[in-house]
C-alpha cells in the first residue's frame, strides 16, 4: 500500500481541469519525474489490456496516467477509472495495491516529443463486477482496442506487437507477474 500523508491547511492551487502552459509543462517533463497511477482491471482471472493511441506508450498497457499535484494514489486511480474506462462510484476499499514501477520512455506525446519522459508508476489492482466489466467504455482519444485475456496470454500478445518496445514490455510483464500474489 503507498501511504498518503497531508499536513493540514495544504492549498493546492491547482484544480483537476487546469493545465500548465505546454512550453513551461515540456520543460517540467524534461526535469523531473513524475508519477503515474496504472489500473490492472482484473474480472474472472482475466485481465484488461488497453491498446494506447498516443506516445509514450503507444501499445499494449494498461488504464491509467498521471496523478495531480495534492492528490492520494488512490484518488487519482479511481479518477482514472472515471475518465478513461466510465467506472463509476468505486471506493478505494476495493484497490489493492501491486507495486511501484520506474518507467523511462523515449517519446512522450508532448512536445518536445524527442525528449521522452520518466515516470513512476503507482499500480493497482481492481477486481470488477460483472455489471461493471459490461459497464466499461474506453475513451477514444486514448484508446483504440482492449481486449479481456488470460496472465498467460500477456506475453503473446506483446510479442506480436511491433510497435511495443521490449523494454517498457518487460516492464507490463513485471506487473502481470506481481499480481500473483493477488489471484
Amino acid at each position: 500500500m503507498v501511504l498518503h500523508f497531508q499536513e493540514k491547511g495544504r492549498i493546492n492551487p491547482v484544480a483537476a481541469g487546469d493545465r500548465m502552459m505546454a512550453d513551461a509543462y515540456g520543460m517540467a517533463l524534461d526535469h523531473l519525474v513524475i508519477t503515474c497511477v496504472d489500473l490492472v482491471l482484473t474480472y474472472q482471472n482475466r485481465v484488461l489490456l488497453t491498446q494506447r493511441q498516443r506516445p509514450p506508450r503507444a501499445s499494449w498497457w494498461l488504464i491509467g496516467g498521471r496523478m495531480m499535484a495534492g492528490e492520494a494514489p488512490t484518488e487519482a486511480a479511481l479518477r482514472k477509472a472515471s475518465e478513461e474506462a466510465n467506472l463509476q462510484d468505486l471506493t478505494a476499499d476495493r484497490l489493492r495495491y501491486v507495486g511501484a514501477y520506474s518507467t523511462c520512455f523515449a517519446t512522450r506525446h508532448q512536445p518536445p516529443q524527442h525528449h521522452g519522459l520518466h515516470s513512476l508508476n503507482l499500480t493497482y489492482q481492481l477486481e470488477l463486477t460483472e455489471a461493471e466489466q459490461g459497464a466499461i467504455v474506453l475513451i477514444p482519444e486514448e484508446y483504440s482496442d482492449w481486449r479481456w485475456v488470460e496472465v498467460t496470454q500477456v506475453a503473446a500478445i506483446l510479442a506480436e506487437d511491433v510497435s511495443s518496445d521490449a523494454a517498457i514490455d518487460q516492464a507490463l510483464l513485471r506487473v502481470i507477474q506481481d499480481l500473483d500474489h493477488l489471484f
